[in-house]
């Protein structure tokens, strides 16, 4: 797909727009902002960049977002024009592929990690893996390694808050830089890159696959 890169000078933001037609916008989302709204944090999500596109473009369409993405991971998000093309996606299995660097050794080059998750008891964050969870299932496959990294294609069959996170550092490969699930400090920017995303137009039934390259920051952690 052809992108088109928009500077919004008033919010200091650049972001790209993967692809937009008359029902749907797809748009990148940097590592670091959260896609909705919440009570403390209202005017710097991608919600709200998003709005603000719309204004300059002359957009009277409403806002509905179809995916997210946690604050820290980068990649393709999926906004709705109008209500029924979301519920229409809500109905289909989004075909979902990420991007991430892990650290440690890997049980094999590929495989398919099932583990139940669950939230941990006494957090409103963390999620860990256990019998009381709900089910959840990740692929993997190598692409490259460099020394103790490991950079992976990973696909989400289930959408479980963390998901790749908690299964990554079950096996012992935790996302790199991952302060939640890896190594305890500060949260930062882990390793998570959205960069594909495979669905059945809900309009016109065209399959529709729009992918997104490996960002600077993370490219750089595994090939310099």
């Amino acid at each position: 797909m052809n992108c088109r890169h928009s500077t919004d000078m008033e919010f200091n933001f650049s972001y790209t727009v993967f692809y937009e037609d008359e029902y749907l916008l797809i748009v990148n989302k940097p590592a670091g902002m959260l896609v909705h709204p919440t009570v403390k944090e209202d005017g710097s999500t991608l919600y709200n960049y998003v709005a603000h596109y719309y204004k300059q473009q002359g957009l009277l369409h409403n806002i509905h977002p179809v995916s997210r993405l946690d604050r820290n991971t980068s990649g393709l998000v999926i906004f709705a024009k109008e209500p029924r093309i979301q519920f229409l996606l809500s109905q289909q299995e989004v075909i979902k592929k990420y991007l991430g660097i892990v650290t440690g050794t890997l049980p094999a080059d590929s495989g398919i990690i099932e583990a139940p998750i669950a939230r941990k008891e006494g957090s409103i964050i963390e999620r860990c893996v256990s019998p009381n969870g709900k089910y959840a299932r990740t692929d993997y496959k190598l692409i490259s390694r460099r020394k103790h990294l490991s950079l992976l294609e990973l696909q989400l069959h289930t959408g479980r808050t963390h998901q790749i996170r908690v299964h990554m550092a079950h096996i012992g490969c935790p996302l790199y830089n991952d302060n939640l699930y890896g190594t305890p400090g500060p949260q930062s920017r882990h390793a998570l890159h959205a960069y594909y995303l495979g669905f059945n137009h809900p309009a016109t039934g065209i399959f529709l696959e729009i992918s997104c390259a490996l960002p600077n920051d993370l490219f750089k952690i595994i090939y310099y």
